[in-house]
């Protein structure tokens, strides 16, 4: 029997197979304006700063994906139209637009407000955001009538990004640098995000947490292609508490409000080392898969932590959607499906977003491909 997205990724996500394997779709906005034009779509789309495009319910269903993502935390949508070079982000740092060289861009940070700190006073000195989510008005009534006239899974990207705001705004190398020989600094940064995190969280969910089949938090990248970025060790005494507190006081938040919802975490690359530790904070799906990141091996991590963690991703957007062809990625989303799927507790989709110069030909066939191999 057919179900209905919504359907479809709450039985996925709770560990069992639905009648086929949900998709996602997570793309940039030049190829998606190209995607748009090729099955000719005409298309009033938003983006954020790193270029991660919205899609519209018309798109979604041409290709039979069943999470609709919420476009939340935009502060400004209409700057999106005029390409504005630079920006000031609310946390206080400036980022500029960098082109690709390919008709695509993204913002990237060009300084680090705190990175002349030189005691904890500076950083409590500092002048942090309101505590009040300054976005949540009107939420609920969208996401509301998204919820009552789709049958989409909905999902909203917010909080978290405790860890890499953190050098966000002290800047990596001193941040990095405080976790080893000035913890004191680093960890002073780091509750001050959770305190601000922990209010917004709170004030979002009310909103609109009855109408998400799952919400992610914001990024929390822990490795880089080849490695975790900080040991274990580092991460387990100073990092996990703050990142603990804000998942478990999320969740606990949520399930008044759904008592069926899921929390995703955001971390890339190789983060086999951390897996444990977070399903014991309380995450239940882990995004992005990314499986050419070392120790990232999609069958090992469904046989290690599958019955517990769910997945979101591992379609391999560096290696098969970016310089393959359409048979190499036909075979690419059929591993994927073998490795991940059995049991449910696994969501298709590529392994970051769909980045320029992937063709449309190529994303079709991704999601059809999906949806013939995809089937329970």
């Amino acid at each position: 029997m057919s179900m209905t997205s919504r359907q479809r990724v709450e039985i996925a996500l709770d560990h069992r197979e639905p009648d086929r394997v949900p998709l996602d779709l997570t793309i940039v906005a030049r190829p998606y304006k190209e995607l748009i034009e090729y099955l000719n779509i005409s298309d009033d789309y938003w983006w954020d700063d790193w270029a991660h495009v919205f899609p519209t319910p018309e798109v979604l269903e041409k290709l039979n994906v069943d999470v609709f993502h919420i476009p939340y935390g935009i502060t400004v949508p209409e700057m999106w139209d005029k390409h504005c070079e630079f920006f000031k982000d609310e946390w206080g740092y400036t980022k500029q637009r960098i082109d690709d060289g390919k008709g695509g861009f993204l913002y990237q940070m060009i300084d680090h407000p705190l990175a002349g700190a030189q005691s904890v006073d500076d950083i409590m000195d500092y002048d942090w955001p309101d505590m009040d989510e300054p976005r949540v008005e009107g939420l609920e009534e969208y996401v509301r009538r998204l919820y009552n006239e789709t049958d989409f899974a909905l999902t909203l990207t917010f909080g978290g990004n405790i860890f890499e705001l953190s050098h966000y705004l002290r800047g990596m190398e001193n941040f990095f640098i405080d976790l080893i020989a000035n913890p004191e600094m680093a960890c002073a940064v780091m509750d001050k995000i959770l305190e601000i995190r922990l209010h917004r969280d709170k004030q979002v969910l009310q909103a609109v947490g009855k109408y998400l089949t799952y919400f992610r938090f914001q990024g929390e990248d822990l490795g880089s292609q080849r490695s975790p970025l900080i040991s274990p060790d580092t991460f387990r005494e100073l990092v996990k508490p703050r990142l603990q507190t804000e998942w478990r006081a999320a969740k606990a938040e949520y399930l008044i409000h759904n008592p069926k919802g899921k929390i995703s975490v955001h971390s890339c690359g190789a983060v086999f080392d951390f897996m444990e530790d977070f399903i014991e904070m309380g995450a239940d799906m882990l995004n992005p898969v990314q499986p050419n990141a070392v120790g990232m091996d999609t069958e090992l991590i469904k046989k290690t932590f599958g019955e517990r963690l769910c997945f979101h991703g591992a379609v391999n957007t560096q290696d098969a959607l970016s310089n393959g062809t359409v048979l190499d990625i036909v075979q690419e989303v059929k591993t994927r499906i073998e490795h991940l799927a059995p049991g449910g507790g696994y969501i298709l989709s590529p392994s970051h977003n769909i980045q320029s110069g992937v063709a449309p030909e190529k994303i079709i066939a991704m999601y059809a491909a999906a949806v013939e191999f995809g089937r329970y």
